[in-house]
């Protein structure tokens, strides 16, 4: 009977989710209709005992809980039946459970619940509340669009109904698993509204249902009022009982849901604040809570799909959320770290790296956020269990080797793994590093698992910090003593306790005891450490800055020496005062204290006798050479006077002194022997020659013969700085007295041009009178005078010039035919080497310069000839003018039609004067093979070719000047090969023959790196060439390499 009445109830469940035909009405869409099909279906199947109101939408979701409810009873009737039939018959097989389901079933229960959340709590909840339909699927944000408007009670109404529903579904086990997982966080939301949403203050009835006949709003009433209130305080109470009863990550991963939703900015309506507030707050209490860090680790790995990888977002929004407490006072703030901090601390130990680096980068966060709290609630609970070797005997020898063990990895974890290197967060170690360092020195020459990390951590901080800090903590450790401005922050470990090796290979804490071994041998060892140290830290500044500060020490150690030794108390005989034992008691500190110093002391000389045999260390002290001899300086005067008040008192010799003096003077003789040392030190060192000549009659022989030599060096040297200085001074007088000269010399030069220009004035004045003589004349000439009286009037003005006057004269005629014979003139007079000519060579360059601008060709191109003239007097100055208008003929637009002509006449005088430099021609390579270089691109091939003629010329004087643009000339060349016009392809085979001509036998030489490259692309031009006479020049050029072989390998035979 009971299994008859659940498969009814199954069939009503599946009726409400099978698909059916829609009526055509027009004045509904097509899923309110499947909607409305399905709630007259369903109310026909139950024979009407569910009333319907109207609303399509909120019927169906009555029919889903009604359908739902009655399943859920037929499922706990079956319960019942089934354990009355096992009462009866013991003793069976095990069997399903009565009221399971099966996959069809529960996928058909699912959608039921679906439709439920989605008819009957999203419309119904407030903007801002829950996830925002624009997040969901599409259809269900067009399923939404469908549903109507109704008024705010009633969507109350609805939105209770649905959700107590959910509420008692959940109750039974088949339902649980199906709501929880799928609409806790939509459930949440519903309950937070409902239990959360401030209320409307009631007013009187009797005005209520005045307004609400007139305006039809809605009015609060005292006695909805009431109802809501009691509402509130009911859901609130399933809210409790819904998060305390869930899977907590699962509950955390929703409201992370809901509070990123309230937030998120981009939402079309921002949510109400006392939601966002109470989202905020339960997120809060859940992370208060028991284990409520884990469930926000947990919860928000779930959210992104692959909790195993590691997803340094993730990681660093946790840290941020765990972090970062509420808003409140610093009250609430610091309880709140005081409960996380702990369940940060333990996550150090998770078996989850994952979880390990949330609290390596939740304690950074926590420590940006709060420096006084991260440090009372985590870095000292972190490093409390070094911490404890600090404070007592007892207390230290409690420390247990796991509680060391796990304390170096916390930390390794902390400080080198788990976050960035930051010189702040750092700071923390200060407090226990001279503790890790003991650490360190005790287990580095031994096995140990905690070797590397320790050694990290050490590395860590010393690399980090400033080097002031730096230095601070290694002298403290070395010389077992805490600066002043430090003791407050550095603790020690006790001075009766010791590090021992762990029985697990780690290290245990044991009771400090007297050793056969000396202190010398441990002292000796933790100098070592302390050198590798340094070399480890790869830091020449830090190293050299530490040997210094040892070398400060040196004047210290002789000074406390010489301290005078507490007097021993003589007591009487047969008395014992409580005075006499507060004297012992202060000998004996006074004694700890004298052992303490002498270990200091040695323990100085040790460190700088290892680091002086360091030889970049002793590269690097050259630049800080002026305090090293400083702090040498210092204690060798010391030494001197102490020398002499032992020698006048007849004093006892002191050791350290005598330590202190070697040392001083071993490095300073290092310094002193390099071959770099600069004067200024020399400089220095003469101050102390009478210091050094004190101690050269030292009672230690080694140090009188160290300090002899030392000062016979500097005292030589000091000779010699001083007679420097002499021929310094008297360079400086003959250098002084040269310069009155040169300046006098310049003053009469300057007056003896003045005197020239003057009289230069005057002939260019009778210049300018006879052409302006001749210009009348040729006037008159002009008005019908005849040729022969011009002529010989002509002949009559020129009786008293010179030749080179007579040129200049003819240069200035308005004749262009008399302008251009007055240039050729000029030029001949310069190549003939007149001395008037050549004495205004200047002037001469400036007519030829200004000449360039005429427009006629004949013109420019005498005044390039005349240009070539004078390369052999002024090479620069031409070459510099004769590439300018190389390169920028073709701007001219005079020359049009004589472009070309005019630009291969210019190469051809470069080349002129190529020639003419001969074996200086190197020195203007650049500026000549950039000028031929630069008409690669020219779009005539008679320039393209005729440049490469002039770049052969010009490379034939070249010879061994080649090597440094072989390359480039040798791209040029091949790109030349490659031209469309055969005469330019003949340019370039003919220039590469020329170049070999050029070198000869020494070709081999200047060309060793292209010489195979250039032999096979002549081979290969020979195949692929079609014209006859570039064939023949690359020939040519292949027969100038053979025969270069041939004399290389063919002996020389003397006839």
């Amino acid at each position: 009977m009971g299994r008859d009445e659940l498969s009814k109830a199954h069939k009503l469940v599946l009726l409400l989710v099978t698909p059916t035909s829609v009526s055509k009405d027009q004045k509904k869409s097509w899923f309110l209709g499947i909607l409305q099909s399905k709630v007259k279906e369903y109310s026909q199947a139950v024979d009407g005992a569910l009333a319907l109101s109207g609303d399509d939408s909120f019927d169906y979701v009555r029919c889903c809980v009604n359908a739902l409810v009655n399943l859920k009873l037929e499922l706990i009737n079956l319960v019942l039946e089934d354990k009355d039939a096992d009462s009866e018959g013991p003793g069976s097989a095990p069997k399903l459970e009565p009221d399971a389901l099966s996959i069809a079933q529960q996928k058909s229960v699912k959608s039921l619940l679906e439709m439920v959340v989605v008819f009957g709590i999203l419309p119904n909840l407030l903007p801002g509340v829950t996830v925002s339909a624009e997040k969901r699927s599409e259809f269900l944000r067009e399923v939404l669009k469908e549903v109507p408007e109704r008024n705010m009670l009633e969507k109350y109404r609805q939105l209770v109904f649905s959700l107590e529903s959910l509420l008692d579904l959940k109750k039974h086990r088949s339902f649980t698993t199906l709501i929880m997982t799928q609409h806790l966080a939509d459930i949440l939301a519903a309950l937070v509204q409902i239990s959360s949403a401030p209320l409307l203050k009631p007013v009187q009835d009797d005005v209520n249902a005045e307004m609400s006949m007139q305006d039809d709003k809605f009015v609060m009433t005292y006695e909805l009022h009431a109802r809501l209130s009691q509402d509130q305080i009911r859901f609130n109470s399933e809210l409790e009982a819904v998060i305390e009863r869930s899977y907590q990550p699962t509950v955390v991963k929703s409201m992370l849901v809901l509070h990123g939703c309230a937030r998120d900015k981009k939402n079309v309506k921002a949510p109400p604040k006392w939601y966002s507030k109470k989202v905020s707050n339960l997120l809060t209490d859940r992370l208060l809570g028991k284990n409520g860090v884990v469930n926000i680790i947990r919860g928000v790995l779930d959210m992104g799909g692959e909790a195993e990888a590691m997803d340094w977002q993730k990681i660093g929004l946790i840290a941020a959320v765990l972090g970062n407490p509420p808003e409140g006072d610093y009250a609430s703030i610091e309880k709140y770290y005081q409960l996380i901090c702990p369940q940060i601390l333990k996550l150090l130990n998770h078996e989850d790296k994952i979880y390990q680096m949330i609290a390596c980068a939740s304690i950074k966060t926590v420590y940006e956020r709060s420096l006084i709290l991260s440090r009372r609630y985590l870095m000292d609970e972190l490093m409390n269990t070094f911490i404890k070797l600090s404070e007592s005997e007892d207390i230290g020898l409690a420390v247990t080797e796991d509680e060391l063990d796990e304390c170096i990895k916390s930390l390794f974890k902390v400080f080198v793994i788990g976050t960035d290197p930051d010189m702040m967060f750092l700071c923390n170690l200060e407090k226990i590093i001279l503790i890790l360092l003991e650490v360190h020195s005790n287990i580095v020459f031994g096995v140990s698992h905690l070797r590397d990390p320790i050694k990290q951590i050490v590395f860590r901080y010393l690399k980090n910090m400033d080097t002031g800090t730096a230095i601070k903590v290694i002298r403290a450790f070395a010389l077992s003593e805490v600066p002043d401005d430090r003791k407050s922050r550095m603790v020690t470990m006790h001075k009766d306790l010791m590090f021992g090796a762990g029985d697990d290979g780690g290290i245990k804490v044991v009771k400090q005891v007297s050793s056969d071994q000396s202190f010398y041998v441990s002292d000796d060892e933790k100098a070592i450490i302390m050198q590798d140290v340094l070399d480890d830290l790869k830091d020449q500044k830090l190293k050299v800055d530490f040997y210094l500060s040892l070398m400060s020490d040196l004047t210290n150690i002789m000074v406390d020496e010489f301290e005078p030794e507490p007097e021993l108390p003589e007591p009487k005989e047969g008395q014992f005062t409580q005075e006499l034992v507060g004297q012992l008691l202060d000998l004996e500190n006074h004694m700890d204290k004298m052992m303490h110093r002498m270990r200091r002391n040695l323990m100085v000389i040790r460190l700088l006798g290892l680091l002086s045999e360091d030889k970049i260390l002793q590269e690097n002290l050259m630049k800080e050479s002026q305090r090293m001899i400083t702090f040498i300086g210092a204690t060798l005067k010391r030494g001197a006077v102490y020398a002499h008040m032992e020698h006048d008192e007849g004093n006892s010799p002191r050791l350290m002194s005598f330590q202190s003096l070697n040392m001083s003077l071993s490095i300073l003789s290092l310094h002193l022997t390099q071959a770099n040392v600069s004067t200024e030190d020399w400089i220095r060192m003469q101050d102390y020659v009478s210091d050094l000549e004190a101690l050269s009659s030292h009672t230690d022989s080694r140090i009188a013969k160290i300090a002899g030599q030392l000062h016979r060096l500097v005292q030589a040297h000091g000779s010699i700085i001083e007679e420097t200085n002499k021929i310094r001074d008297k360079t400086k007088c003959i250098q002084d007295e040269t310069k009155k000269l040169q300046e006098k010399a310049a003053e009469i030069k300057s007056l003896q041009k003045e005197f020239e220009n003057k009289k230069m004035d005057e002939k260019k004045e009778q210049i300018k009178a006879k052409a302006e003589e001749l210009k009348k004349a040729k006037e008159k000439r002009k008005r019908g005078l005849k040729e022969e009286e011009s002529e010989l009037k002509i002949v009559e003005d020129k009786t008293d010039m010179t030749l080179y006057q007579s040129a200049l004269y003819d240069i200035e005629d308005p004749l262009l035919p008399v302008r251009g014979h007055g240039i050729i003139e000029l030029t001949r007079l310069i190549e003939d080497k007149d001395p008037e000519t050549i004495e205004n060579i200047e002037n001469n360059l400036d007519i030829f310069k200004i000449n360039l601008e005429d427009d006629d060709t004949y013109i420019y191109l005498s005044s390039i000839s005349g240009l070539v003239a004078c390369a052999r007097y002024k090479t620069d100055y031409v070459l510099d003018v004769l590439t300018t208008e190389f390169t920028q003929v073709v701007q001219k637009k005079d020359f049009e039609d004589k472009a070309t002509e005019v630009r291969t006449k210019i190469g051809e005088a470069m080349v002129r004067v190529t020639k003419e430099l001969g074996e200086i021609t190197p020195k203007y390579k650049n500026i000549l093979l950039n000028a031929f270089f630069s008409a690669a691109n020219d779009p005539d091939e008679l320039v393209r070719a005729s440049s490469l003629s002039n770049l052969g010329e010009a490379c034939k004087n070249l010879r061994f000047s080649l090597g440094s643009i072989l390359g480039e000339l040798m791209m040029h060349l091949e790109s030349a090969s490659r031209d469309i016009a055969s005469e330019v392809r003949r340019a370039a085979a003919m220039v590469l023959t020329m170049i070999l001509q050029g070198l000869g036998r020494d070709a081999l030489t200047v060309l060793e790196s292209s010489i195979r490259d250039i032999h096979k692309t002549l081979r290969l031009r020979l195949g692929i060439e079609t014209d006859e006479v570039t064939l023949i020049h690359v020939n040519l050029a292949l027969d100038e390499i053979d025969k270069i072989v041939r004399e290389l390998l063919t002996p020389y035979v003397s006839h």
